[in-house]
């Protein structure tokens, strides 16, 4: 991240921002239709590669959620740029988050570490009424656990930091990507951002994963549809925050010497 990225990120924290619902949302089928057989092809082959990573034990589950998905995840983000800025797309630069993988792999372990650490209230308010031996006794023999046993209905607001963070979170990647950010300093700086407008950016999370699901219950080939407009409207949004595609001053004078 360059000083002129510093200086207007900054700005943005200190003033705030206006966050437009229905304009994101719009400007994601946008760029999707841009090249929707590119996006719907890429859905099934990121698809795909996850789901056959996954089939391997252990290993499988590590490599899907801390390197796969973040850098596939990015590859979309990184091709709905392009298309913002009206440049020529190939197939091949869906995969190039895979050029960020080990900072991605690096915020998506910290991140899952910190909401996790953020749930141990909760767990430990469930274990106390052996909610745990009930599931494990589940696994090993789940017509004869019985019903599970019932926990304090006030545990679940332990749940609430683990939320806040999840969404707080959610930029962290792009900040990598976009902005070259270091894993702890795209985090800090996803957290503040999204914290601006937390709300407006929990409810558009919301949307956009009801969007997703409906893909599923269209007989499951429709998210290979909603799965793409659902990262280009994320992107869209992101764009429009931190003013992405904003030109700086310094660009603007070499524009105008040249």
């Amino acid at each position: 991240m360059n000083e002129n990225q510093e200086k207007k990120l900054q700005e943005i924290l200190d003033y705030g921002y206006e966050f437009h619902f229905g304009e994101y949302i719009s400007k994601g089928f946008e760029l999707f239709q841009k090249n929707a057989g590119g996006f719907i092809g890429f859905a099934f082959v990121a698809g795909l590669i996850v789901m056959v990573a996954s089939l391997i034990p252990f290993i499988g589950s590590i490599a899907s959620g801390f390197f796969l998905s973040p850098a596939l995840t990015v590859g979309a983000y990184l091709v709905a740029n392009k298309l913002d800025k009206g440049e020529r797309t190939e197939f091949a630069d869906f995969f190039k988050g895979f050029d960020f993988i080990g900072p991605l792999a690096i915020a998506t372990a910290i991140m899952t570490a910190i909401i996790l650490a953020s749930l141990i209230p909760m767990f430990v308010a469930w274990g106390m009424t052996d909610f745990f031996s009930w599931l494990m006794d589940a696994q090993s023999d789940p017509f004869g656990a019985g019903e599970p046993p019932s926990f304090p209905a006030w545990s679940i607001l332990l749940m609430i930091p683990a939320v806040y963070l999840g969404v707080a979170y959610g930029w962290a990647i792009m900040f990598i990507a976009f902005y070259r950010m270091s894993p702890w300093e795209a985090l800090e700086m996803s957290r503040k951002m999204i914290t601006r407008q937390w709300l407006a950016l929990f409810l558009y999370t919301m949307v956009l994963s009801l969007l997703a699901a409906f893909g599923v219950v269209l007989l499951f080939v429709g998210i290979f549809v909603t799965y793409p407009i659902m990262l280009c409207s994320q992107y869209a949004a992101f764009a429009d925050v931190t003013r992405l595609m904003e030109e700086n001053e310094s660009d603007i004078v070499d524009h105008l010497v040249s």
